[in-house]
């Protein structure tokens, strides 16, 4: 799986999701930029972005963004949420922050 990296202005060759859950714990973030919009179970909110970040070892926060801008709604996970929440293979690009 190829990651770009906007720090170092770099392409990252990584071999799976959980080289993406041990980079965040490493203390950077993953932004997966969707293939198509995704919306709640309540239509409450549509994204094309999901920022996600460690805020410990075994806890998560997933941001969001639509067309651009960021919207002020946030999840929380913990390290066995991610087999069902934290899906890279959905989007069309990954990039590190």
């Amino acid at each position: 799986m190829k990651i770009y990296d906007t720090v170092k202005k770099e392409d990252v060759e990584i071999a799976d999701y959980k080289e993406l859950i041990k980079i965040m714990q490493d203390g950077r973030q993953v932004d997966l930029y969707l293939k198509e919009k995704k919306s709640d179970e309540d239509g409450y909110m549509t994204w094309d972005v999901e920022h996600w970040s460690s805020i410990a070892p075994k806890r998560f926060i997933r941001c969001y963004s639509l067309e651009g801008r960021v919207l002020g709604e946030s999840t929380g996970h913990n390290i066995y949420d991610l087999d069902n929440a934290f899906k890279p293979e959905e989007a069309a690009k990954i990039e590190l922050s």
